[in-house]
Order: C-alpha cells, then structure tokens, then sequence
C-alpha cells in the first residue's frame, strides 16, 4: 500500500514539474516576442551607419545616416573637440546620403564638412549639406544656394541640367559638374556638352552661405 502511494506521488511531482516547466517556456517565448517587436517599432526598417572625419586642426565629425528606406534618409552630424557647441545638426528627410569630405573654401585654416546626396530613381540630383566650424570653438549648417526653375530657363546658368552631377573640391571651389540636355535630348543623351557651376563660401550677417559664383562650359 505504501509502495503503491509512494509511486502515485512519484507520478504527481512530475506532472507538476513538466507543467511549470511548460509554463516557464512560454513566459520566455511571449517576453522575446514582445521584446522583438518593441525593436521593430522603434528602429522601423531602418539601417544605421557611421562616419568619423577628423579635421587638420584635430576636431571630429561624426556622422549618422539611418535610412528610411531608397529614398530618404535623416542624416545627424556631431562634433567632438568643439569648446562651445556638442550638440547634433540634424538633415530630417533628406536624400541618401553618398559621400563626406572636408575643404578649406574660405582659407580661413579651419575645415567645412560637406555631405553630397544624391536622389534615387530618374535623374539622381546631386544635393549639397554644409557644416562650418567657426574658428573650431563652434559648428554650424551653412546656408547652401539652392537650384531654383528659374535658374534652368534659357541662358541662366543651369540651362539643360537634368541631374547626373558630380560635384567635387577644386581650387578652392566647390563644383558641381553636369551633362546638359537640349530641349528634344531624352534622359539617357546629352548633346550640349557639360557644364561646370561653381560655389564660393562667404560670411554672411548671421550665417555662412555657400552662393554659386560662376560657371564654365566645356565640349
């Protein structure tokens, strides 16, 4: 009789035990589900990645690109070293980002950082972000010309641009280099040779401004 309710017993422990295990498994497994789907809501198909760029003078900008899918991006840029400012510039919704460098356009002996962007789909427009360190105790966004439809009437200075711009350091100049499109060309035919625009950095009374200063047509 003992032996008998000994094994019952026996019996009724591991019941208990496969239960409570049963019931610790799917705690575990609906926390990871909520845990995984708390990250999605947060990062939403979002790719992050990073870029540090030191400056001559030793200061560093760090830049972030979280994509928000093929065609847009926000883009935040941190200084490090700066005595006065650490905050981060942000570029909310701005084209994908497609490459970073410095340039000395002022010859004042501190850098800029320059962000191109470049936009998906037809055309690819080039864009320019700017960032001035203000004798390196500060950073601040320059204010950049944009490319207005008046500027592409005939015999402005960007008659015929249609995107497909490389745009590069030269001489103390920033430079936006483009196919030009005559009115019957399609997309993928150029016939008006190319077009150089250059951008010059000055001073203005409460920012820097990046203005087009010139342009130069090639064959």
């Amino acid at each position: 009789m003992r032996i008998t309710n000994l094994f019952a017993l026996l019996i009724a422990a591991v019941f208990i035990n496969f239960g409570c295990t049963k019931k610790e498994e799917q705690k575990n497994t609906q926390s990871f589900k909520k845990d995984s789907a708390v990250q999605q809501l947060q990062e939403p198909g979002k790719i992050t990645s990073l870029n540090k760029i030191t400056t001559k003078t030793g200061k560093v900008f760090s830049v972030t690109i979280n994509k928000r899918g093929e065609s847009l991006a926000d883009i935040m840029v941190a200084g490090q070293g700066f005595a006065f400012k650490q905050d981060t510039l942000k570029f909310i919704k701005s084209n994908p980002f497609e490459k970073a460098f410095l340039a000395d356009l002022d010859a004042n002996g501190f850098e800029e950082l320059y962000i191109i962007t470049r936009s998906a789909g037809s055309g690819s427009y080039g864009g320019i972000l700017g960032i001035v360190s203000n004798n390196d105790k500060s950073y601040s966004v320059i204010s950049v010309e944009e490319i207005k439809e008046e500027d592409m009437k005939p015999g402005m200075m960007f008659e015929g641009y249609m995107g497909s711009d490389s745009i590069y350091v030269y001489n103390n100049s920033l430079v936006r280099e483009f196919p030009v499109y005559k009115p019957k060309d399609n997309n993928n035919n150029a016939t008006g040779g190319k077009r150089k625009v250059n951008y010059k950095l000055s001073a203005g009374q409460t920012s820097f401004l990046l203005n087009i200063s010139g342009k130069e047509d090639l064959k």
